[in-house]
């Protein structure tokens, strides 16, 4: 295993530390100063260590993890210097290969993308990846499925996979919430509303030469509740609107 090392210990730093500690990972991290709290928090739990310094980081591990905020991008890339051929993962969201390589600090390294989720941290979940990069892929790869893209426009595509990942919360709480006002109790609500989203998922992945909307149509027939409910949300515009979120990515 490679040393690992972490520019910017924020929340998404703490899903892929907690997610690699989790699989068992032992590889030795190295956390930077930036985000004291967090860092301090992750060394306790997770046996990590905290760098003296920014350089501390780049210097000792092979690979880099910069997960820094992009307003602190500038700050940072001008006080550090980086090996030639060094691997750098960069999770910053909306942040370009072409524009990290403007940084003469970058310029010489093997920059990549990563876009883990929340779920990192529980080891499930897509994490999109451009481009192909082996350390890279063998350091995602017990944090979810790693989903090496062929390009970065495919890359930046797949920021708006990422958003639905956060979105399902807020859709998944509503019904539950549904749920709660028709009487049952919380933990009734979450149980059927958890497993029937998740049940059909599990179901079409197991009937993999069928495809979602097959399936849908095969349950929803005409004059089934199913039909109904179906009709009122295309009616209402909601399959839409997902995807006019997701376009709202780009």
């Amino acid at each position: 295993m490679t040393d690992l090392g972490i520019l910017g210990v924020g929340h998404l730093a703490g899903y892929c530390v907690r997610g690699l500690r989790n699989s068992d990972d032992q590889r030795s991290i190295l956390l930077s100063p930036r985000g004291e709290a967090m860092a301090r928090h992750l060394a306790a739990e997770c046996y990590c260590n905290i760098a003296d310094s920014n350089q501390q980081v780049v210097d000792q591990c092979d690979i880099i993890l910069l997960a820094v905020r992009p307003m602190h991008l500038d700050d940072l890339l001008q006080t550090i210097n980086f090996r030639p051929g060094q691997t750098v993962i960069s999770v910053i969201a909306g942040i370009s290969l072409e524009q990290l390589r403007q940084y003469p600090a970058l310029q010489q390294t093997e920059l990549v993308r990563a876009l883990p989720s929340t779920s990192a941290e529980v080891n499930a979940g897509p994490i999109p990846l451009f481009p192909s990069n082996p350390l890279a892929e063998e350091l995602f790869a017990s944090l979810g499925q790693v989903v090496t893209l062929t390009s970065e426009a495919l890359f930046d595509t797949a920021l708006a996979h990422a958003c639905l990942h956060g979105w399902s919360y807020f859709l998944i709480q509503a019904l539950i919430d549904w749920s709660t006002k028709q009487g049952m109790d919380p933990t009734t609500a979450r149980q059927m509303v958890v497993h029937s989203i998740s049940s059909s998922i599990t179901f079409a992945e197991a009937n993999p030469t069928l495809s979602y909307k097959e399936i849908g149509d095969a349950i929803a027939t005409e004059g089934t509740f199913t039909r109904k409910g179906i009709e009122q949300i295309k009616s209402d515009n909601g399959i839409q609107s997902w995807i006019d979120a997701m376009e709202s990515m780009k």
